[in-house]
């Protein structure tokens, strides 16, 4: 298999409702879709969704800079059996540095081509042990307004839904908790996305929540302020999440070496696609940290396929955050059937999902 040639599509999808947290408010979906094509006219289709705030790539650089270079580096590529071609984006990865969200985009792409013209799936390059589905987790954001709140948990107590996370940072934090832990009664993963400016008010808003049942705190401070996290951790004996604070290796060992986090929060478009991530669930594990599975919002099917194949074959997660968001969050997919980045079978032949033209073309804005 040799590959041929890339091509980057950027689009944008509506959401079907906002999304908010303390640092952003998103009413659709702003990615690229990498399509990577081989001589025999095969074509396999990756996800890049950038936040600058996380690993400082954007859309504009993406398409600009890091994807033609990136792509350069892909063209002309032969490959005849699958250790050839994990070989070579392990190489990629150990050059990407923090261009995590582009290098992911590339690597699905590629995994999707190449299994499908060698015939591998993605569980394959994990290990191809497939375990049962991970619950999906429910995110509660700040577009659930707080007089909105017992309604809406009343509909997920109905649901049966145990995996939850709140978004914080607003005045009216410890009310909006207080009605969710009275409403659930289950523990709460709350998320700060870095919203408290010091590890003072962090640990004195946190106090304030002492009330509530309280499983984790995630990203309470900037990423790079890990001596704030540590102290989080030792002063109020809350576990920290590590989110926008790990996406490289190099993160991991800080986040580890400062005492600064007891788990990480895994989200593949952020991490360096199933390889990076990989990596970072092993190093966690091997230091004793455990690990969370997420996904970054606005991801269409292809970023959640990869996500939910990741959550089958690697074992050690309690639930999916971003579960199936692609047929839930946004108004349209650009697969041909939506459900499949959860339903189709893991085993199948590259990413085992298909991407409909037609709808891919609606979506493309210029640029």
């Amino acid at each position: 298999m040799l590959v041929e040639s890339f091509e980057l599509h950027r689009i944008q999808i509506p959401l079907k409702t906002a999304f908010k947290h303390a640092r952003h408010e998103r009413t659709a979906t702003d990615a690229v879709i990498v399509a990577l094509r081989s001589s025999d006219g095969e074509v396999g289709f990756g996800e890049v969704l950038p936040r600058d705030y996380v690993t400082g790539e954007t859309i504009e650089g993406v398409l600009r800079d890091l994807g033609p270079a990136m792509g350069a580096r892909f063209v002309g590529q032969r490959f005849t059996q699958r250790e050839e071609v994990v070989h070579h984006l392990r190489r990629e990865l150990d050059v990407a540095g923090r261009s995590l969200a582009t290098f992911s985009g590339f690597e699905l792409a590629l995994l999707d081509l190449a299994g499908k013209s060698l015939g591998f799936a993605l569980g394959d390059v994990l290990g191809g042990t497939v375990r049962p589905p991970l619950p999906g987790g429910v995110v509660i954001g700040f577009e659930v307004g707080t007089t909105a709140l017992p309604r809406y948990c009343a509909v997920l107590r109905l649901s049966g839904r145990r995996h939850l996370k709140v978004k914080v940072g607003l005045p009216d934090d410890r009310e909006r908790l207080t009605i969710v832990s009275s409403l659930l009664k289950t523990p709460l993963r709350i998320d700060a996305n870095g919203a408290w400016a010091s590890a003072e008010e962090a640990i004195r808003s946190l106090r304030a929540m002492r009330e509530v049942q309280i499983a984790s705190v995630e990203q309470p401070l900037p990423p790079r302020d890990l001596e704030g996290a540590r102290r989080i951790r030792e002063e109020t004996g809350l576990p920290v999440m590590a989110d926008e604070a790990v996406c490289t290796l190099e993160d991991a060992d800080q986040l580890i070496s400062a005492r600064a986090a007891d788990i990480f929060n895994i989200r593949l478009g952020k991490c360096g696609g199933v390889l990076g991530s990989l990596r970072l669930v092993e190093r966690a594990r091997a230091s004793g940290l455990r690990c969370h599975l997420g996904t970054l919002v606005g991801e269409t099917g292809l970023l959640t396929r990869a996500a939910e194949v990741f959550g089958r074959c690697v074992p050690g997660f309690d639930c999916l955050d971003g579960k199936a968001q692609n047929e839930h969050l946004l108004s349209e997919d650009i697969l041909d059937n939506a459900r499949d980045a959860v339903d189709a079978p893991v085993l199948a032949a590259g990413l085992g999902v298909r991407v409909s033209n037609d709808r891919l073309r609606h979506h493309v804005v210029s640029t």
